[in-house]
């Protein structure tokens, strides 16, 4: 997970570097703007231009496909976050069906083509971003168990609350009319995206370092389960 989220935002910043331009406020623009393009735009066939954008959808799909298929297999560390997670089976397999969910949502996303399949687009992106909140949610519930894991639980809860800041945004989403309504957007959506990646990189470093320093035993025998 550590070298996936990294590679995620390698891979899209070079998407971006690779994109020819265009967007709904600046059809002229030949490049990507932080401002007036969103992520999905990154993985276009074509540009809103009639551009070709092959570069960046190929290296969109890569970026988020990856990823999402790494959150699958991610999904059992619940089992590293303490001694005592044999206690909450039923919170810990819950959190594995949800993160696995989130995974193949981020999959989805990476197929289907904001400009072409706009409605298929936008459900997978919202299976992703409800199955990582409740992730989140279950992953705190067992983290809180463990004081070890307090920073942890720390961030989660501040990913969390980006995403429910990002989903009540969506909820009452109109059509932009004004420039500064599409920024808002736009960059809304990256923040949410990217809070997603860095708080996954950092659950995996701490859980990496919890791990190492950390040694199970019951009845002086070793006990790991990643």
């Amino acid at each position: 997970m550590i070298l996936s989220s990294s590679m995620f935002v390698l891979l899209i910043g070079i998407a971006m570097l690779f994109f020819p331009g265009g967007n709904l406020v600046d059809k002229t623009s030949i490049h990507y703007n932080f401002f007036f393009n969103s992520l999905s735009d990154l993985g276009n066939s074509i540009t809103i231009t009639g551009k070709d954008n092959t570069g960046s959808k190929i290296l969109y799909i890569t970026a988020f496909g990856s990823l999402g298929l790494v959150m699958i297999y991610y999904s059992r560390i619940w089992w590293g976050m303490g001694s005592d997670v044999i206690n909450m089976k039923v919170v810990g397999y819950t959190s594995k069906v949800f993160l696995i969910l989130s995974g193949l949502g981020l999959i989805g996303i990476a197929f289907t083509p904001v400009s072409t399949l706009f409605e298929m687009h936008m459900i997978y992106f919202e299976i992703m971003l409800f199955a990582y909140s409740i992730w989140i949610i279950l992953t705190m519930i067992i983290q809180n168990s463990n004081d070890k894991l307090r920073k942890l639980f720390t961030m989660n809860f501040f990913n969390l609350l980006i995403i429910i800041v990002y989903i009540l945004i969506m909820l009452n989403y109109v059509k932009p009319e004004k420039e500064d309504d599409f920024q808002f957007y736009a960059f809304s959506q990256m923040i949410a995206i990217l809070s997603i990646v860095v708080n996954l990189f950092i659950q995996s470093v701490g859980l990496m370092h919890f791990l190492k320093t950390t040694d199970y035993r019951r009845s002086g025998i070793r006990d790991f389960y990643v």
